[in-house]
């Protein structure tokens, strides 16, 4: 399911303080135009109603495909200065349980508890890119 949240953010161009959708997840097999959204610039960037500067909203997001069997975990890169960061993940990098990913989700689809985790976007949509090929040369 995709998930979003309004937070009142802060222009840092010119300081405007508005309300702004920041998504948290997408899930692109139940709404597949989220995907082109994604990759056009449109997903959590916020566009000042009154300088009209566009700015990336560095927040963590989660992209999921349940059709190919495969989610991105983005997290901000400033997040490996962070310990606490760690302690969602095992050492072997799979996420620790939490109510996050209930278990009855995990029992129809364990690759939710192995996202690919990335902390550039670019680095997303290159991975997102590199299974939709994988997809394509394999069918």
């Amino acid at each position: 399911m995709s998930q979003t949240m309004l937070l009142r953010l802060k222009c840092p161009n010119c300081g405007n303080i508005q309300e702004t959708t920041v998504w948290t997840s997408v899930n692109v097999t139940e709404n597949p135009e989220l995907k082109e959204k994604l990759f056009d610039g449109e997903i959590n960037t916020l566009r000042c109603e009154k300088c009209n500067e566009k700015n990336f909203i560095n927040s963590p997001l989660l992209y999921h495909d349940m059709e190919q069997r495969f989610c991105v975990q983005y997290y901000p890169p400033e997040s490996i200065d962070d310990n606490d960061f760690f302690t969602q993940f095992t050492a072997d990098g799979k996420l620790v349980m939490s109510p996050r990913i209930p278990e009855e989700h995990l029992t129809l689809a364990e690759y939710l508890a192995t996202p690919h985790i990335v902390f550039y976007i670019e680095e997303m949509l290159c991975y997102i890119t590199f299974r939709d090929r994988l997809r394509e040369t394999n069918v």
